[in-house]
């Protein structure tokens, strides 16, 4: 299972591999609160595709392409995830709720997640 939860939700048992993929430390997140995570920047949105968000905010098609194709060049870290749900059986990503209520960034990485990770 591969799944989305707030970064400021706490942490359960059935959250498996945690990943947090936000480019800068979440606003108001203590480091101590988020032990037990991996924070893999490279699997969020590049530099240049947060500034194409914030200069096209409608355009959230293109986006979730541009998205994909950064994501389809980054095998090391999507090999590690994807041993990571092997082993642990679930991976949990976390999101900040402000970004995704108007991108679908986790829900994209997510689905990208389930096909690479062959999850069902």
């Amino acid at each position: 299972m591969i799944r989305v939860k707030s970064v400021y939700d706490s942490q359960a048992k059935s959250d498996g591999y945690r990943i947090m993929v936000v480019a800068d430390w979440p606003v108001g997140l203590r480091k101590g609160r988020a032990a037990g995570c991996d924070w893999v920047r490279s699997l969020g949105p590049s530099e240049s595709l947060r500034g194409w968000m914030r200069q096209h905010p409608r355009k959230i098609g293109q986006f979730t392409d541009k998205y994909l194709a950064e994501l389809g060049k980054n095998d090391a870290d999507i090999d590690k995830v994807c041993a990571m749900h092997k082993r642990y059986g679930a991976v949990t990503v976390l999101s900040v709720p402000a970004v995704d209520d108007h991108w679908p960034m986790a829900e994209t990485l997510t689905r990208f997640l389930g096909t690479a990770c062959d999850v069902v």
